[in-house]
């Protein structure tokens, strides 16, 4: 195609070379040729012609007419060209009227919108066409490196070459490739965070506190969600590895044993965000399950309370869920009271609640607990709802305290006494820790931090009773 394209059109062609048969299959009329350069260059051999296509077409079936190479984006920058032989072939958006639509089916004919699959059958190239630094280092009349330069470390280029290049940039749109940035740097720029469940309103807000934080040093954030399960924590660190992030967040501190010894291993920086364990190697913002669960214990102690039971989700991969309700138990045994934790059966928490209330009620009276605490918010308010149904008046039969501090659980009636963490709080921590691990905070073989960030009981009418 491009032989035939040459002998068409260079107006110094001496003789016509013989036409092969791949060239008569390829090679449309006139009207039909694709848009590209091309170009007469020495081959390594310095023999004859060695011609090159710089561009494929998106669309067929266009006229065509030669304009100066000045105008075009892709100017001729090897040496080896003769510059009397470069031409440039742009489209106009005409199309040949007596020409007849493409028999391919979905191909469209319209000038202005020429079809996406056909361009992907003819394997084109957009990318050809995009501005890249270099076009953005000519149109400022600065080299390559300082455009580089002016991205990664603006502060060394001046305030009057700064200027220029974001007038080019804001004229031409030019994005710069992450790629090639990632490429060229040992810094990919970019923090990988697994949460335990981000549908929770919880984790949605240590998300926001390390968004926030990342964002202020050009970072991204790469988020997943492992629904409280290993495997899919575990498929997540390793997608996150492969991306050589700048450091990892994780909201889970008993991974699989593979992942354990992966996270040992790895030079990437890693924060453990929501727990602190004092057997872990590893950075942690939060504070300890068991001191929140001891919490509700107290205050329940401080009612009254001498026999309570606390109710676990369905899920045993809720780890924390379980050190709360040891943390409980051992404060209420530890007063000398009794208390049990029983796990749901219902996956749904807030099945799971109503079916709690009504096992309380259908228990006999002197065997009842005296308070019910579970271990989320949404257990809790649907014990809380459901309550009236079963003939239950909380906290005149039974105390309900939850864990999470709701949006709703202030609006309840009667409403929710809860446990208030600071999920923003440990995720702007959390990501502070990661920025100073990144910029070598901690050297090797130094001790982990433990930053704790506590939490906080907040209590309201559910648990409002009397001995």
């Amino acid at each position: 195609m491009v032989m035939c394209l040459w002998n068409r059109f260079h107006p110094k062609r001496k003789k016509k070379p013989p036409r092969r048969a791949a060239d008569a299959a390829c090679c449309p009329p006139r009207e039909r040729f694709c848009f590209g350069v091309a170009r007469r260059q020495k081959t390594p051999a310095g023999s004859a012609q060695a011609l090159r296509w710089a561009s494929i077409s998106k669309a067929s079936w266009f006229r065509m007419k030669p304009v100066p190479w000045q105008k075009c984006i892709i100017p001729p920058r090897d040496p080896s060209i003769f510059a009397y032989s470069f031409f440039v072939y742009s489209l106009l958006p005409v199309r040949d009227a007596a020409r007849p639509r493409s028999s391919h089916p979905g191909e469209s004919m319209t000038a202005d919108a020429p079809d996406e699959s056909a361009a992907r059958r003819r394997g084109a190239r957009p990318k050809l066409l995009a501005t890249t630094n270099r076009d953005i280092a000519r149109l400022a009349q600065v080299s390559v490196v300082t455009v580089s330069r002016y991205f990664n470390s603006p502060e060394l280029v001046s305030e009057g070459v700064r200027e220029r290049l974001r007038e080019v940039i804001a004229q031409t749109g030019y994005v710069p490739s992450q790629v090639a940035r990632r490429l060229a740097s040992s810094k990919s720029g970019v923090v990988g965070a697994v949460m335990q469940n981000i549908g929770s309103p919880t984790f949605a807000r240590v998300v926001q506190g390390i968004t926030e934080v990342v964002d202020r040093q050009g970072l991204q954030l790469l988020l997943a969600s492992s629904d409280y399960l290993q495997h899919a924590e575990a498929r997540a660190i390793r997608t996150f590895l492969g991306w050589h992030p700048s450091a990892l967040i994780l909201t889970r501190g008993d991974h699989a044993p593979d992942i354990e010894a992966l996270l040992r291993g790895t030079r990437v920086p890693v924060v453990e965000a929501w727990d602190l364990a004092d057997d872990r190697p590893f950075h942690q913002v939060g504070f300890r399950q068991q001191d929140a669960g001891a919490l509700v214990a107290r205050h329940f102690l401080e009612q009254g309370v001498r026999c309570a039971r606390y109710v676990l989700p369905a899920s045993i991969q809720d780890s924390r869920a379980t050190r709360r309700g040891e943390g409980f138990v051992s404060a209420m045994q530890a007063a000398g009271a009794v208390a049990a934790c029983v796990r749901a059966a219902e996956a749904d928490d807030f099945a799971a609640g109503e079916a709690a209330i009504a096992a309380f009620a259908a228990e006999a009276p002197g065997a009842r607990p005296r308070a019910l605490a579970f271990a989320n918010d949404n257990m809790a308010m649907a014990a809380l709802l459901r309550a009236p149904a079963y003939g239950v008046q909380v906290p005149r039969d039974c105390g309900v305290a939850g864990y999470g501090d709701a949006l709703v659980a202030p609006m309840l009636s009667p409403a929710l006494t809860t446990v208030r963490p600071d999920p923003y709080a440990i995720g702007a921590a959390a990501a502070h820790a990661a920025l100073r691990l990144m910029q070598g905070g901690a050297e090797a073989g130094a001790a982990a931090v433990r930053q704790e960030v506590p939490c906080a009981l907040v209590a309201r009418e559910s648990s409002a009773m009397t001995a």
